[in-house]
Formats: structure tokens, C-alpha cells, sequence
């Protein structure tokens, strides 16, 4: 679990190791190993072909449920994909007292990063120094930037709303701060909102449950129609 990035500013440092020299490369790639990529991660792909044969379940239903459902798991697969195109490709880290620059997906909790005008955020993160202005309509929808600010958060202010935090996939528009990392890929809200669209299932609508009656109907006639046409087959040859 992350740390709370709201305690104050102190303890998220000490708990995360976070000293002015930023973490050490070698720290850096133990805490990659144990956290895992910053990567907003899916559901392993499965095949149109077996997606498919799973909805084949009421053949006589298929027409109008089947490709509906289908599309609807699809649906979630973009959208996921389209979140992940939020994240930068690099970032610029403060590692062994140096700015570097290391690919996204590397970033651990507890690097120091460094943002800029024009820079993504790559991932949640406290505010240590300055103040930035971000494009956080990609999360609450309000097209105006918020500004950021190192300093004391806002007591019971909804996490989207604290001034001393940004989050990963926002769009820095101005301003220049560094900020400690407290959440990486899944962990972030940008992670969050992506395991929310794949977990959505679209309940069946009552079309669909009529003809998924009617298909078994269907099939329970059909079956007893076979009986009884074989019983009376095998009466008239027992003649």
C-alpha cells in the first residue's frame, strides 16, 4: 500500500527514504523489482476467436446478445489503452544527488521527480518544492488548471483537491517543482480508474433474457420432439 501522501512532510520522507540526493540508482532498481513497473497495466488480451466461442453458449441467441457482449469487453480494452497513453514516456528524477532522466515506467515510490511546463506527471506524488499549474481535466473534468504548491495540505479536502499533490497522466501547464513519489502504476488514480473499467460488466438487457428463454424453450421442444419421434421409430420396427 502506498503511504498516506497527506501526513505531514516529514514522515512520507523518512517512510519512503526520500533524503535531498533523491534515491540511489541501486535503491531505484530494488524498489522496481519489489513495486513493479509504473505502468497501467490490463488484462491479458484474449483472442476475438476465443471471446467468441465463450458467448456460444445459446446459439439461437446470438445475433443479439453475443456480439453486444463481445464489444462491451473490447470497449473496456481501448479504454484502458487510452489511459495509458496519458503517461509520459521518461521522466526527470533526482538519483544519487543528479537530475536523470529514466523512462516511466522505472519510477518507484520514494524517487524524487522533477517537473516542468509541458511535462506529464508520470506518477502520484507530494509536492516538496515550488508550485506548478496542472491540467487535471483527464480526472474531474474542469477544464480550468489547478494550482499546486508545496506546503500543508487542506484537512478532510478530497484527494483530487489537496494543493500540495498531483497525479499521474496530468498535464503540467506551468510553473517548475519537485515532487516525491507516493504511488506508481496501479496504485495511482489514473491505475485506479483503469481497474475500475475492466472490473464494469453490462448486465444483460430484458431482450436479451427473453430470447435466452425462448432459446431453451426452443431447444426443450426440439429435444422432446427427437424422443418422442425416436420412440415411435423404434415402436413401428419392434413390429
Amino acid at each position: 500500500m502506498p503511504p498516506d501522501p497527506m501526513e505531514p512532510l516529514p514522515l512520507p520522507r523518512r517512510e519512503l527514504g526520500t533524503g535531498p540526493r533523491g534515491l540511489s540508482a541501486r535503491e531505484a532498481a530494488r524498489r522496481l523489482a519489489v513495486y513493479g513497473p509504473n505502468e497501467v497495466r490490463r488484462k491479458t488480451r484474449t483472442s476475438l476467436g476465443r471471446d467468441l466461442l465463450r458467448q456460444l453458449v445459446h446459439p439461437l441467441a446470438l445475433l443479439l446478445w453475443a456480439a453486444a457482449a463481445l464489444l462491451q469487453e473490447r470497449q473496456a480494452e481501448q479504454a484502458v489503452e487510452t489511459l495509458a497513453k496519458y503517461l509520459p514516456e521518461h521522466s526527470l528524477v533526482i538519483r544519487d544527488g543528479r537530475p536523470t532522466v529514466v523512462g516511466a515506467g522505472e519510477l518507484v515510490p520514494g524517487d524524487l521527480i522533477v517537473l516542468e511546463e509541458g511535462a506529464k506527471v508520470p506518477a502520484d506524488a507530494r509536492l516538496t518544492e515550488g508550485g506548478i499549474e496542472v491540467d487535471l481535466s483527464m480526472l474531474n473534468g474542469e477544464s480550468t488548471p489547478a494550482e499546486r504548491l508545496a506546503g500543508p495540505g487542506l484537512v478532510g479536502a478530497p484527494l483530487l483537491q489537496e494543493p500540495n499533490l498531483v497525479f499521474s497522466g496530468t498535464i503540467c501547464t506551468g510553473g517548475q517543482a519537485r515532487g516525491i513519489v507516493f504511488a506508481t502504476g496501479n496504485h495511482t488514480e489514473l491505475g485506479r480508474i483503469a481497474a475500475l473499467s475492466q472490473r464494469t460488466r453490462r448486465d444483460p438487457s430484458p431482450l436479451e433474457q427473453q430470447v435466452k428463454k425462448v432459446a431453451w424453450l426452443i431447444a426443450a421442444v426440439a429435444v422432446a420432439m427427437g424422443g418422442v419421434f425416436l420412440a415411435a421409430g423404434v415402436a413401428v420396427a419392434c413390429r
